[in-house]
């Protein structure tokens, strides 16, 4: 597409050169093309879904550097460490999106409904109704989580998370294939259920540490059942960052709408990604989790859902945000309220501990 303006073989009055600069610079720049609704979806999936995750599908090589802490780094000799690739905080990651989308409030019927427009494709509808039972829901959760006991947390510790899905999300083992000599030629990932342990260094200044085992192992070899990886950064906020973020709701709120800023999906599916990839590490701060909880209640377009289960098959109530069917969706205990992560990764315990590798202390 040409954007320079056509010009006649006569220029009338307001028509010349210095009248066509004039209008160029009352007129806002010219917008970039947009991704196509799927496409867009798939991008903003992999962005969260695997926002712990790091680059190390794009390498060619892996193998043990004597530590038991696997690596990966495509060099010439075969051998190498995992050196994840630094990856952004959320709030950047949403930074490289347009303009978020409206949200808009219609009545039809006597009926007022929350509309989500998305890339103009349609629309997605919550109730009055519905919207009032989700908050009613979520401001439960978030009694329920500021009553839990604080853990004493030292910054030269780790934040120890134990998860299940499947290594499409989560990551694997992958099996290595040697050539005659010996050498490493390239890596065969594993591809089924995965449970992940992960040590987080509570000040973000030291690696830590990921331990993918596969859980299915009938077609798998043994010796490639369990991998480590040194992490090299933290790829998130750490958890003192998290413990800075202010527990006024109000205010959580008005930082996770700066935050999450730009981002082209509707801004309630924006917060609703980024609350939920810092949940986790946010379950040991009980003012924060009942804060976050209460904050994700005043955000439109937020629907009950019951009789679902998480990843690891634990059944529970659970809430969806402004986003299509194939959004994981949070899930609950019904009974407790804790929240047991969602419909592709199942939370299965949060704790500190005082090295990594280390079971926690306290959990």
């Amino acid at each position: 597409m040409n954007n320079t303006p056509r010009r006649s073989g006569r220029q009338g009055p307001g028509q010349g050169p210095e009248a066509q600069r004039e209008l160029a610079a009352l007129l806002p720049a010219p917008g970039r093309p947009e991704l196509a609704q799927d496409r867009h979806r798939v991008l903003r999936e992999h962005l969260m879904e695997h926002i712990t995750r790091e680059a190390a599908q794009a390498t060619q090589t892996v193998e043990s550097d004597g530590s038991g802490e696997a690596a990966v780094r495509a060099d010439g000799d075969g051998r190498g460490v995992w050196l994840p690739t630094r990856l952004p905080h959320p709030t950047r990651r949403f930074r490289r999106f347009a303009a978020p989308l409206a949200l808009v409030v219609v009545v039809t019927a006597g009926v007022v409904v929350v509309d989500r427009v998305r890339d103009g494709a349609g629309t997605q509808q919550v109730t009055v109704a519905e919207q009032r039972e989700a908050e009613r829901l979520l401001n439960r959760i978030a009694g329920a989580a500021g009553r839990r006991s604080a853990n004493a947390v030292r910054d030269d510790q780790y934040i120890y998370t134990r998860s299940q899905g499947n290594s499409s999300v989560l990551g694997g083992p992958d099996r290595l294939v040697r050539d005659g000599r010996g050498k490493v030629v390239s890596a065969v990932p594993y591809e089924g259920p995965v449970l992940r342990e992960q040590w987080d260094p509570v000040d973000g200044k030291r690696d830590g540490l990921r331990r993918s085992e596969a859980l299915d192992t009938r077609d798998w070899p043994e010796d490639a059942r369990t991998q480590d990886m040194a992490m090299s950064d933290v790829p998130y906020l750490t958890f003192r960052q998290l413990r800075a973020l202010p527990t006024d709701p109000d205010a959580l709120l008005e930082r996770l709408y700066r935050d999450t800023e730009g981002m082209q999906s509707d801004r309630t599916e924006a917060i609703a990604e980024y609350v939920r990839v810092v949940l986790p590490q946010a379950t040991l701060l009980p003012d924060l989790s009942a804060a976050l909880f209460r904050a994700t209640a005043r955000l439109p377009g937020v629907r009950v859902v019951q009789h679902i289960e998480d990843a690891s098959g634990r059944k529970g109530i659970g809430l969806t945000f402004a986003g299509t069917e194939d959004d994981p969706a949070w899930v609950f205990d019904p009974t407790s309220l804790a929240y047991l992560g969602t419909t592709r990764t199942a939370l299965l315990e949060v704790g500190v501990a005082d090295k990594k590798g280390q079971a926690p202390q306290t959990s």
